[in-house]
Protein backbone atom coordinates (compact mmCIF):
# COMPACT_ATOMS: atom_id res chain seq x y z
CA UNK A 1 0.00 0.00 0.00
CA UNK A 2 1.26 3.62 -0.88
CA UNK A 3 2.14 5.65 1.84
CA UNK A 4 -0.59 8.71 2.16
CA UNK A 5 2.72 10.95 3.61
CA UNK A 6 4.60 10.33 0.33
CA UNK A 7 3.36 13.54 -1.20
CA UNK A 8 1.40 16.76 -0.66
CA UNK A 9 -0.90 15.81 -3.23
CA UNK A 10 -1.64 12.30 -1.64
CA UNK A 11 -2.63 14.38 1.35
CA UNK A 12 -5.23 16.35 -0.26
CA UNK A 13 -8.14 14.33 -0.36
CA UNK A 14 -8.17 13.49 3.89
CA UNK A 15 -7.35 17.10 4.67
CA UNK A 16 -10.36 18.77 2.37
CA UNK A 17 -12.53 15.91 3.87
CA UNK A 18 -11.39 17.05 7.41
CA UNK A 19 -11.76 20.70 6.65
CA UNK A 20 -15.23 19.92 5.25
CA UNK A 21 -16.34 17.72 8.17
CA UNK A 22 -14.95 20.31 10.71
CA UNK A 23 -16.53 23.05 9.12
CA UNK A 24 -20.03 21.18 9.31
CA UNK A 25 -19.09 20.56 12.96
CA UNK A 26 -18.60 24.19 13.91
CA UNK A 27 -21.88 25.54 11.61
CA UNK A 28 -23.86 22.62 14.07
CA UNK A 29 -22.23 24.16 16.90
CA UNK A 30 -22.95 27.82 16.43
CA UNK A 31 -26.68 26.31 15.59
CA UNK A 32 -26.80 24.58 18.66
CA UNK A 33 -25.72 27.26 21.01
CA UNK A 34 -27.38 29.98 19.41
CA UNK A 35 -30.72 27.98 20.52
CA UNK A 36 -29.44 26.88 23.27
CA UNK A 37 -31.20 29.35 25.93
CA UNK A 38 -33.90 28.55 24.68
CA UNK A 39 -34.10 24.46 24.69
CA UNK A 40 -32.85 24.15 28.21
CA UNK A 41 -35.44 23.32 31.17
CA UNK A 42 -36.63 26.48 32.94
CA UNK A 43 -36.60 24.35 36.32
CA UNK A 44 -33.80 22.66 37.61
CA UNK A 45 -32.73 18.71 38.35
CA UNK A 46 -35.39 16.31 39.76
CA UNK A 47 -36.19 16.34 43.39
CA UNK A 48 -35.37 12.69 43.40
CA UNK A 49 -33.07 11.08 46.42
CA UNK A 50 -30.39 9.22 43.32
CA UNK A 51 -30.44 12.53 41.43
CA UNK A 52 -27.62 14.72 42.31
CA UNK A 53 -28.31 18.54 42.21
CA UNK A 54 -24.78 19.70 41.84
CA UNK A 55 -23.36 21.34 39.35
CA UNK A 56 -20.32 19.51 38.14
CA UNK A 57 -17.50 20.14 38.68
CA UNK A 58 -14.52 19.35 35.59
CA UNK A 59 -11.52 17.15 36.88
CA UNK A 60 -8.84 18.73 35.28
CA UNK A 61 -5.73 17.12 37.87
CA UNK A 62 -4.54 14.31 38.65
CA UNK A 63 -5.08 14.35 42.41
CA UNK A 64 -8.51 15.51 41.90
CA UNK A 65 -9.31 12.17 39.49
CA UNK A 66 -8.00 10.11 42.54
CA UNK A 67 -10.36 11.45 44.93
CA UNK A 68 -13.31 10.94 42.18
CA UNK A 69 -12.47 7.51 41.25
CA UNK A 70 -12.05 6.59 45.30
CA UNK A 71 -15.05 7.77 45.96
CA UNK A 72 -16.70 6.23 43.11
CA UNK A 73 -15.34 2.66 43.91
CA UNK A 74 -16.52 3.03 47.34
CA UNK A 75 -20.01 3.80 46.01
CA UNK A 76 -20.00 0.79 44.17
CA UNK A 77 -21.97 2.14 42.12
CA UNK A 78 -21.52 4.84 39.42
CA UNK A 79 -23.03 6.02 35.86
CA UNK A 80 -20.99 6.40 32.88
CA UNK A 81 -21.11 8.35 29.40
CA UNK A 82 -18.49 10.16 27.27
CA UNK A 83 -18.56 12.77 24.89
CA UNK A 84 -16.11 12.13 21.20
CA UNK A 85 -15.68 13.21 17.83
CA UNK A 86 -15.47 10.33 15.26
CA UNK A 87 -15.76 11.53 11.97
CA UNK A 88 -12.55 13.09 11.78
CA UNK A 89 -10.10 9.94 12.62
CA UNK A 90 -9.68 6.75 12.82
CA UNK A 91 -10.00 6.72 16.29
CA UNK A 92 -12.61 8.94 17.78
CA UNK A 93 -11.14 11.69 20.04
CA UNK A 94 -12.47 11.46 23.36
CA UNK A 95 -13.04 14.97 24.79
CA UNK A 96 -14.88 14.01 28.05
CA UNK A 97 -16.30 11.69 30.57
CA UNK A 98 -19.32 12.14 32.84
CA UNK A 99 -19.68 10.22 35.64
CA UNK A 100 -22.52 10.41 38.78
CA UNK A 101 -23.72 8.93 41.65
CA UNK A 102 -26.32 9.58 44.03
CA UNK A 103 -24.64 11.73 45.46
CA UNK A 104 -22.68 14.04 43.15
CA UNK A 105 -22.20 14.59 39.30
CA UNK A 106 -18.72 14.94 37.61
CA UNK A 107 -16.92 15.84 34.84
CA UNK A 108 -13.52 14.26 33.70
CA UNK A 109 -11.52 16.28 30.97
CA UNK A 110 -9.26 13.68 29.01
CA UNK A 111 -7.52 16.93 27.09
CA UNK A 112 -6.02 17.98 30.38
CA UNK A 113 -3.11 15.92 29.92
CA UNK A 114 -4.36 13.79 32.54
CA UNK A 115 -3.40 9.83 33.14
CA UNK A 116 -6.70 8.18 32.95
CA UNK A 117 -5.52 4.60 33.22
CA UNK A 118 -6.99 4.86 37.16
CA UNK A 119 -10.24 5.41 35.50
CA UNK A 120 -9.85 2.43 32.86
CA UNK A 121 -9.30 0.57 35.64
CA UNK A 122 -12.03 1.68 37.46
CA UNK A 123 -14.39 0.14 34.56
CA UNK A 124 -12.60 -3.05 34.68
CA UNK A 125 -13.11 -3.91 38.00
CA UNK A 126 -16.21 -6.50 38.52
CA UNK A 127 -17.29 -5.51 42.12
CA UNK A 128 -18.22 -2.14 41.16
CA UNK A 129 -21.37 -1.66 38.91
CA UNK A 130 -21.51 0.56 35.73
CA UNK A 131 -24.85 2.37 34.52
CA UNK A 132 -24.45 3.18 31.05
CA UNK A 133 -26.78 4.14 28.16
CA UNK A 134 -26.14 2.29 24.63
CA UNK A 135 -22.40 2.83 26.00
CA UNK A 136 -20.93 -0.01 23.39
CA UNK A 137 -18.60 3.29 22.29
CA UNK A 138 -18.36 4.82 25.56
CA UNK A 139 -16.50 1.42 26.88
CA UNK A 140 -14.28 0.72 23.60
CA UNK A 141 -11.40 2.71 24.95
CA UNK A 142 -10.89 0.87 28.22
CA UNK A 143 -9.70 -2.56 25.96
CA UNK A 144 -8.01 -0.30 22.87
CA UNK A 145 -5.73 1.38 25.87
CA UNK A 146 -5.74 -1.70 28.61
CA UNK A 147 -5.75 -4.52 26.78
CA UNK A 148 -8.65 -5.77 29.24
CA UNK A 149 -12.47 -6.01 28.72
CA UNK A 150 -14.49 -3.67 30.83
CA UNK A 151 -16.81 -5.76 33.71
CA UNK A 152 -20.05 -5.66 35.26
CA UNK A 153 -22.08 -2.82 32.80
CA UNK A 154 -25.88 -2.47 33.15
CA UNK A 155 -27.50 -0.91 29.76
CA UNK A 156 -30.32 1.31 30.53
CA UNK A 157 -31.22 1.36 26.34
CA UNK A 158 -31.11 -2.59 26.63
CA UNK A 159 -32.86 -2.81 29.91
CA UNK A 160 -36.26 -0.75 28.73
CA UNK A 161 -36.37 -3.30 25.79
CA UNK A 162 -37.29 -5.57 28.48
CA UNK A 163 -40.00 -3.77 29.56
CA UNK A 164 -42.71 -3.07 27.43
CA UNK A 165 -40.26 -0.24 26.10
CA UNK A 166 -38.93 0.25 22.29
CA UNK A 167 -35.12 -0.69 21.55
CA UNK A 168 -33.27 1.60 20.95
CA UNK A 169 -34.70 4.11 22.84
CA UNK A 170 -33.13 7.31 23.34
CA UNK A 171 -32.40 8.82 27.19
CA UNK A 172 -34.03 11.90 27.15
CA UNK A 173 -37.37 9.52 26.07
CA UNK A 174 -36.28 6.88 28.55
CA UNK A 175 -35.80 9.47 31.60
CA UNK A 176 -39.40 10.90 30.52
CA UNK A 177 -41.10 7.61 30.85
CA UNK A 178 -39.25 6.27 34.03
CA UNK A 179 -39.10 9.88 36.14
CA UNK A 180 -41.49 12.25 34.07
CA UNK A 181 -39.18 14.62 33.94
CA UNK A 182 -38.28 16.47 30.90
CA UNK A 183 -34.70 17.05 30.13
CA UNK A 184 -33.72 19.62 27.55
CA UNK A 185 -32.30 18.94 24.16
CA UNK A 186 -29.07 17.74 23.83
CA UNK A 187 -25.97 19.04 22.12
CA UNK A 188 -25.11 16.17 20.21
CA UNK A 189 -22.69 18.10 17.19
CA UNK A 190 -20.89 20.52 19.39
CA UNK A 191 -17.31 20.99 19.59
CA UNK A 192 -16.64 19.26 22.35
CA UNK A 193 -12.32 19.55 22.16
CA UNK A 194 -13.07 23.11 22.41
CA UNK A 195 -11.80 24.97 25.77
CA UNK A 196 -13.02 26.01 27.58
CA UNK A 197 -15.89 24.56 27.30
CA UNK A 198 -19.56 26.41 27.16
CA UNK A 199 -22.01 26.11 30.42
CA UNK A 200 -24.70 24.28 27.71
CA UNK A 201 -22.08 21.89 27.24
CA UNK A 202 -21.30 21.53 30.72
CA UNK A 203 -24.80 21.14 31.06
CA UNK A 204 -25.94 18.86 28.75
CA UNK A 205 -23.32 16.83 29.32
CA UNK A 206 -23.91 16.84 33.01
CA UNK A 207 -27.39 15.57 32.80
CA UNK A 208 -26.60 12.48 30.21
CA UNK A 209 -25.91 11.03 33.42
CA UNK A 210 -27.69 12.77 36.03
CA UNK A 211 -30.43 10.74 35.78
CA UNK A 212 -29.31 7.27 34.92
CA UNK A 213 -28.61 6.03 39.00
CA UNK A 214 -32.56 6.82 39.04
CA UNK A 215 -33.57 5.08 35.91
CA UNK A 216 -31.44 2.24 36.61
CA UNK A 217 -33.30 1.83 39.98
CA UNK A 218 -36.77 2.27 38.20
CA UNK A 219 -35.73 -0.58 35.33
CA UNK A 220 -34.71 -2.91 37.94
CA UNK A 221 -37.88 -2.95 39.87
CA UNK A 222 -40.18 -3.76 36.61
CA UNK A 223 -37.30 -5.87 35.38
CA UNK A 224 -37.66 -8.09 38.64
CA UNK A 225 -41.71 -7.55 38.30
CA UNK A 226 -41.84 -9.03 34.72
CA UNK A 227 -39.14 -11.70 36.08
CA UNK A 228 -36.94 -10.20 33.10
CA UNK A 229 -33.80 -8.76 35.49
CA UNK A 230 -31.57 -11.78 34.21
CA UNK A 231 -32.07 -11.20 30.80
CA UNK A 232 -31.08 -7.68 30.95
CA UNK A 233 -27.98 -7.94 33.45
CA UNK A 234 -27.48 -11.20 30.78
CA UNK A 235 -27.44 -9.13 27.71
CA UNK A 236 -25.75 -5.94 28.82
CA UNK A 237 -22.89 -8.43 29.82
CA UNK A 238 -22.13 -8.91 26.51
CA UNK A 239 -20.84 -5.41 25.70
CA UNK A 240 -17.99 -6.71 27.96
CA UNK A 241 -16.92 -9.04 24.93
CA UNK A 242 -13.36 -8.37 23.50
CA UNK A 243 -14.28 -9.40 19.90
CA UNK A 244 -16.55 -6.46 20.01
CA UNK A 245 -13.64 -4.12 19.94
CA UNK A 246 -11.25 -5.85 17.79
CA UNK A 247 -11.26 -5.49 14.05
CA UNK A 248 -12.67 -8.37 11.93
CA UNK A 249 -13.20 -8.29 8.54
CA UNK A 250 -15.69 -10.83 8.46
CA UNK A 251 -17.83 -9.00 10.61
CA UNK A 252 -17.15 -5.95 9.19
CA UNK A 253 -18.23 -7.78 6.05
CA UNK A 254 -21.83 -9.03 7.23
CA UNK A 255 -22.56 -5.52 8.19
CA UNK A 256 -22.57 -4.10 5.00
CA UNK A 257 -26.28 -3.98 4.19
CA UNK A 258 -26.57 -6.26 0.76
CA UNK A 259 -23.64 -8.86 1.36
CA UNK A 260 -25.89 -11.99 2.04
CA UNK A 261 -26.77 -12.51 -1.62
CA UNK A 262 -23.10 -12.10 -2.55
CA UNK A 263 -21.28 -16.12 -3.74
CA UNK A 264 -18.48 -17.21 -1.40
CA UNK A 265 -15.60 -16.30 -3.81
CA UNK A 266 -17.49 -12.62 -4.06
CA UNK A 267 -17.40 -12.61 -0.38
CA UNK A 268 -13.56 -13.41 -0.21
CA UNK A 269 -13.58 -10.64 -2.43
CA UNK A 270 -15.21 -7.98 -0.01
CA UNK A 271 -13.11 -9.45 2.64
CA UNK A 272 -10.18 -8.60 1.28
CA UNK A 273 -11.94 -4.94 0.35
CA UNK A 274 -12.70 -4.34 3.70
CA UNK A 275 -9.53 -5.42 5.21
CA UNK A 276 -7.88 -3.00 2.53
CA UNK A 277 -10.15 -0.46 3.49
CA UNK A 278 -9.37 -0.71 7.34
CA UNK A 279 -5.78 -0.38 6.44
CA UNK A 280 -5.74 2.68 4.13
CA UNK A 281 -8.01 4.25 6.84
CA UNK A 282 -5.44 3.71 9.70
CA UNK A 283 -2.64 4.88 7.50
CA UNK A 284 -4.57 8.20 6.54
CA UNK A 285 -6.25 8.50 10.31
CA UNK A 286 -10.05 8.61 8.56
CA UNK A 287 -12.71 6.76 10.16
CA UNK A 288 -12.81 3.66 7.47
CA UNK A 289 -16.41 4.52 5.72
CA UNK A 290 -14.80 8.07 4.88
CA UNK A 291 -12.20 6.23 2.57
CA UNK A 292 -14.51 4.11 0.31
CA UNK A 293 -18.35 3.92 1.18
CA UNK A 294 -19.54 0.52 1.66
CA UNK A 295 -21.79 0.74 -1.26
CA UNK A 296 -18.70 0.77 -3.38
CA UNK A 297 -17.28 -2.17 -2.09
CA UNK A 298 -20.22 -4.15 -2.68
CA UNK A 299 -20.40 -3.02 -5.47
CA UNK A 300 -16.72 -3.89 -6.47
CA UNK A 301 -17.33 -7.34 -5.00
CA UNK A 302 -20.11 -7.74 -6.69
CA UNK A 303 -18.64 -7.35 -10.27
CA UNK A 304 -14.60 -7.78 -9.58
CA UNK A 305 -12.43 -5.34 -11.12
CA UNK A 306 -9.58 -7.34 -13.17
CA UNK A 307 -7.19 -4.41 -13.64
CA UNK A 308 -6.43 -0.52 -13.43
CA UNK A 309 -8.45 0.83 -16.51
CA UNK A 310 -11.58 -1.39 -14.99
CA UNK A 311 -11.43 0.98 -11.74
CA UNK A 312 -13.35 4.11 -14.09
CA UNK A 313 -16.35 1.87 -14.28
CA UNK A 314 -16.52 2.03 -10.76
CA UNK A 315 -19.29 4.08 -9.43
CA UNK A 316 -18.85 6.25 -6.59
CA UNK A 317 -15.10 5.49 -6.15
CA UNK A 318 -13.10 8.58 -5.76
CA UNK A 319 -10.64 9.67 -8.22
CA UNK A 320 -7.99 10.40 -5.45
CA UNK A 321 -8.67 7.23 -3.67
CA UNK A 322 -8.08 5.44 -7.53
CA UNK A 323 -4.77 7.41 -8.29
CA UNK A 324 -3.66 6.69 -4.38
CA UNK A 325 -4.36 3.26 -3.75
CA UNK A 326 -5.50 1.85 -7.26
CA UNK A 327 -2.50 -0.95 -7.26
CA UNK A 328 -3.75 -2.07 -3.83
CA UNK A 329 -7.45 -2.37 -4.82
CA UNK A 330 -6.52 -5.00 -7.76
CA UNK A 331 -4.13 -6.79 -5.46
CA UNK A 332 -6.97 -7.24 -3.04
CA UNK A 333 -9.25 -8.70 -5.54
CA UNK A 334 -6.44 -10.75 -7.23
CA UNK A 335 -5.83 -12.48 -3.63
CA UNK A 336 -9.45 -13.03 -3.04
CA UNK A 337 -9.89 -14.57 -6.65
CA UNK A 338 -7.00 -16.86 -6.58
CA UNK A 339 -7.73 -18.42 -2.69
CA UNK A 340 -9.03 -21.65 -2.92
CA UNK A 341 -12.89 -22.54 -2.28
CA UNK A 342 -12.11 -23.83 1.03
CA UNK A 343 -10.33 -20.16 1.90
CA UNK A 344 -13.64 -18.62 1.32
CA UNK A 345 -16.28 -17.01 4.25
CA UNK A 346 -18.59 -19.42 5.16
CA UNK A 347 -22.15 -18.22 4.36
CA UNK A 348 -23.77 -17.03 8.07
CA UNK A 349 -27.31 -16.72 6.26
CA UNK A 350 -29.05 -18.71 3.74
CA UNK A 351 -30.48 -16.44 0.90
CA UNK A 352 -34.04 -17.35 1.04
CA UNK A 353 -36.41 -18.00 -1.89
CA UNK A 354 -40.12 -16.51 -2.39
CA UNK A 355 -41.69 -19.06 -0.56
CA UNK A 356 -39.24 -19.29 2.36
CA UNK A 357 -38.85 -15.40 2.99
CA UNK A 358 -43.05 -15.74 3.20
CA UNK A 359 -42.35 -18.45 5.77
CA UNK A 360 -40.09 -16.49 7.78
CA UNK A 361 -42.20 -13.44 7.76
CA UNK A 362 -44.99 -15.57 9.13
CA UNK A 363 -42.83 -16.63 12.08
CA UNK A 364 -41.17 -13.67 12.85
CA UNK A 365 -44.92 -12.36 13.02
CA UNK A 366 -45.53 -15.26 15.54
CA UNK A 367 -42.19 -14.30 17.35
CA UNK A 368 -43.15 -10.36 17.37
CA UNK A 369 -46.74 -11.41 19.32
CA UNK A 370 -44.67 -13.49 21.69
CA UNK A 371 -42.21 -10.86 22.69
CA UNK A 372 -44.96 -8.27 22.53
CA UNK A 373 -46.92 -9.83 24.88
CA UNK A 374 -43.74 -10.90 27.11
CA UNK A 375 -43.13 -7.13 27.47
CA UNK A 376 -40.06 -7.71 25.31
CA UNK A 377 -39.02 -5.53 21.88
CA UNK A 378 -38.36 -8.44 18.94
CA UNK A 379 -35.06 -6.66 18.02
CA UNK A 380 -33.78 -7.74 21.29
CA UNK A 381 -34.25 -11.25 20.79
CA UNK A 382 -33.73 -11.85 16.83
CA UNK A 383 -34.04 -10.89 13.50
CA UNK A 384 -35.68 -11.86 9.87
CA UNK A 385 -32.29 -13.05 8.93
CA UNK A 386 -32.31 -15.17 11.70
CA UNK A 387 -35.45 -17.06 11.54
CA UNK A 388 -34.84 -17.36 7.88
CA UNK A 389 -32.18 -19.21 8.68
CA UNK A 390 -33.78 -21.29 11.75
CA UNK A 391 -36.00 -22.71 9.09
CA UNK A 392 -33.71 -23.87 6.39
CA UNK A 393 -31.68 -25.24 9.01
CA UNK A 394 -34.54 -27.33 9.46
CA UNK A 395 -35.11 -27.82 6.15
CA UNK A 396 -32.21 -29.05 5.27
CA UNK A 397 -32.11 -31.39 8.52
CA UNK A 398 -29.38 -28.74 9.70
CA UNK A 399 -29.00 -28.44 13.94
CA UNK A 400 -30.24 -24.99 15.56
CA UNK A 401 -26.23 -24.19 15.99
CA UNK A 402 -24.87 -20.86 15.41
CA UNK A 403 -28.08 -18.78 16.22
CA UNK A 404 -28.41 -16.66 19.41
CA UNK A 405 -32.39 -17.18 19.34
CA UNK A 406 -31.69 -20.96 20.88
CA UNK A 407 -28.96 -19.99 23.20
CA UNK A 408 -28.37 -17.93 26.48
CA UNK A 409 -31.58 -15.91 27.91
CA UNK A 410 -33.18 -15.67 24.25
CA UNK A 411 -33.96 -19.66 24.16
CA UNK A 412 -35.26 -19.01 27.64
CA UNK A 413 -37.64 -15.88 26.78
CA UNK A 414 -38.36 -17.13 23.59
CA UNK A 415 -36.64 -19.61 21.81
CA UNK A 416 -37.43 -22.52 23.18
CA UNK A 417 -40.87 -21.99 22.62
CA UNK A 418 -40.57 -21.19 19.33
CA UNK A 419 -38.55 -24.64 19.15
CA UNK A 420 -41.72 -26.33 20.40
CA UNK A 421 -44.14 -24.81 18.35
CA UNK A 422 -41.94 -25.98 15.09
CA UNK A 423 -41.21 -29.70 16.68
CA UNK A 424 -44.93 -29.99 17.85
CA UNK A 425 -47.32 -28.02 16.67
CA UNK A 426 -48.57 -26.44 19.90
CA UNK A 427 -50.41 -22.74 19.93
CA UNK A 428 -50.78 -20.12 22.39
CA UNK A 429 -53.11 -17.16 22.87
CA UNK A 430 -52.79 -13.42 22.36
CA UNK A 431 -55.41 -11.63 23.91
CA UNK A 432 -56.19 -7.62 24.26
CA UNK A 433 -56.63 -5.50 27.58
CA UNK A 434 -56.84 -1.80 28.35
CA UNK A 435 -54.75 -1.70 25.10
CA UNK A 436 -51.98 -4.31 26.15
CA UNK A 437 -51.25 -7.76 24.20
CA UNK A 438 -50.54 -10.61 25.91
CA UNK A 439 -49.30 -13.99 24.99
CA UNK A 440 -50.73 -17.07 26.45
CA UNK A 441 -48.56 -20.04 27.54
CA UNK A 442 -47.87 -22.56 24.48
CA UNK A 443 -50.95 -25.34 24.86
CA UNK A 444 -51.96 -28.33 22.79
CA UNK A 445 -53.55 -27.35 18.95
CA UNK A 446 -56.62 -29.61 18.27
CA UNK A 447 -55.96 -30.27 14.17
CA UNK A 448 -59.89 -30.63 12.31
CA UNK A 449 -60.25 -33.02 9.89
Amino acid sequence: MSNPADSNDKQSKPSTMRAMRSRHRQMSHDTAHSDAAGSAPAAGPLDHALVPRNAAPLVSSQGDLAALVARLRATGTFAYDSEFIGELTYIPKLCLIQVATADEVALIDPLASLDLLPFWDLLCDPAVLKIVHAGQQDVEPVFRLTGRAPANLFDTQIAAGFVGMNYPLALTKLIFELLGHRVGKGLTVTNWDHRPLTHQQLHYAADDVRYLPAVHAELLRRLTKAGHAEFAIEESAALCDPALYRFDAGTACRRIRGSIGLAPQNMAVLRELVTWRDQAAQAEDLPSRSVVTDQVLLDMARRPPRDLASLDRVKGLPRPVEEQHGSSLIQAVQRAMAMPASDHPVARFHEPAPAEQFRGDALWAVIECLCFGRGIDPSLVTSRQEITQLLHQRQTGGTNGGLRLTSGWRNKAVGGDILRLLDEGVGFTVTSQDGRFAASGLHPVAHGA
